[in-house]
């Protein structure tokens, strides 16, 4: 059931996850972090910048339902 408690707890996964992730790519130069891999979204950087995006178009969205 979907209730403060778990949105609370979702929402700290998330914050763990993404600082894991940046974490992660943090010790990547530039052209490396920007050179094109052939994964799904490219290059690390453009893969990085997803749960960026969707985090802010979650907010948006829990934002208008206020």
């Amino acid at each position: 059931m979907i209730n403060q408690q778990y949105v609370r707890r979702m929402a700290a996964y998330n914050a763990w996850q993404n600082l894991s992730i940046f974490k992660s790519a943090d010790g990547l130069d530039d052209e490396d972090r920007k050179r094109d891999r052939g994964a799904f979204f490219g290059s690390i950087h453009a893969a990085l910048n997803h749960p960026i995006w969707a985090d802010v178009a979650w907010m948006h969205r829990l934002a208008q339902t206020l």
